[in-house]
């Protein structure tokens, strides 16, 4: 882990990015994130789940069901009951504090980078 960050202050950095008092939903920030970023979001096939209840019991079978096939699965799902990298797994397991802090310093620049161009 980092010196300069650790998983709680990357949560409060992350939830100050988009205050729920000012936010403008856009697409063009997401966009503008995942072309800078390489377009991560095709690299790969994506199951999105969406609806109303049931989301993350039905990505838990979803992945249940891709991982006994064989395949490497990544989920992610909200809230979190006691810690921020409950959120995001990779083949069953959340995230350890360490990759959650190493990837966000790895993302970072990039963000700031679409923050720039687009306010």
């Amino acid at each position: 882990m980092t010196d300069e960050f650790s998983v709680e202050s990357v949560y409060a950095e992350l939830l100050g990015r988009a205050p729920e008092n000012k936010m403008e939903p856009r697409l063009a920030p997401l966009f503008r994130a995942m072309d800078v970023l390489g377009e991560p979001n095709k690299a790969f096939p994506i199951i999105h789940v969406t609806g109303t209840n049931g989301k993350t019991s039905t990505a838990r079978m979803i992945e249940a069901g891709l991982r006994a096939h064989g395949l490497s699965t990544g989920r992610y799902t909200s809230p979190h009951l006691s810690k921020v990298t409950e959120r995001i797994s990779i083949d069953g397991h959340p995230v350890s504090d360490e990759t959650f802090v190493r990837i966000w310093d790895e993302i970072r620049p990039y963000l700031q980078i679409v923050d720039d161009e687009l306010t």
